[in-house]
């Protein structure tokens, strides 16, 4: 995950104007995914199978689409939107970690499953378009929970699945940009942390195999509540 609910609380906490920081975010994912996308694909770990059908409508139409009507939601009941989205995403990665189903997860996906899936990632990829975030955070508890994904083939195919979120997404900032003249870009932003996360990135998608699924369902349900209070503070300072 490029974590861009960390990054905006910050630049939003220093003052820069909401509409910059989605834009400018969403380029500094993109910077952030092309080591991880890099790494992973080396190492065989997509599921490219599940990552085509998570393609599609998470991150090409949704991020798109979502990109379009960012100036036309209110920016803050949208970020409200998220934080709640994120604190039941921490939750469900806590619940599959703490107390897993017993049930017997099956090897087959069934076409229902499938179109579930596709349209929750679509709904996804249209709020997080909108904030400027891949919200990959909030794709974990559909690709582990319900299609039983194995933790570290859903974080590559997750990976590759932002990668090409950010793309679709920022274009969609970028039209809306052209048409109203408000600014969703600042390259004087964008420079320094977007080489940080190439270089942070490209260093944890190395050793990620290094790790157990355990540990980083762990580390992924406890950096989603980091994430879910820092944004409620957000919303009280």
């Amino acid at each position: 995950m490029p974590l861009g609910p960390i990054r905006i609380f910050f630049m939003l906490f220093f003052g820069i104007e909401a509409l910059v920081v989605f834009g400018t975010n969403l380029a500094i994912s993109f910077a952030m995914m092309l080591p991880t996308v890099w790494n992973n694909f080396k190492n065989n770990r997509i599921d490219f199978k599940l990552g085509i059908l998570f393609l599609i409508s998470g991150a090409i139409i949704g991020p798109l689409f979502g990109g379009l009507l960012s100036e036309y939601f209110s920016q803050e009941l949208l970020l409200l939107i998220v934080t709640i989205l994120i604190i039941v995403s921490g939750i469900l990665i806590f619940q599959v970690v703490h107390f897993p189903s017993r049930k017997t997860a099956s090897n087959e996906t069934s076409n229902i499953k499938n179109i579930i899936a596709s349209s929750l990632n679509m709904g996804i990829g249209a709020l997080g378009g909108s904030v400027g975030m891949v919200l990959g955070a909030l794709r974990y508890p559909v690709m582990i929970n319900y299609l039983k994904t194995d933790a570290k083939s859903a974080s590559a195919t997750n990976s590759f699945i932002n990668l090409i979120f950010t793309i679709f997404a920022f274009l969609g900032h970028l039209i809306t940009s052209g048409v109203t003249g408000n600014s969703h870009f600042d390259i004087k932003l964008f420079i320094p942390l977007a080489i940080a996360g190439f270089l942070g990135s490209y260093i944890g998608s190395k050793h990620v195999a290094k790790y157990s699924n355990q540990f980083i369902l762990k580390t992924l349900y406890v950096i989603l509540f980091i994430m879910g209070i820092l944004m409620i503070y957000r919303e009280f300072i």
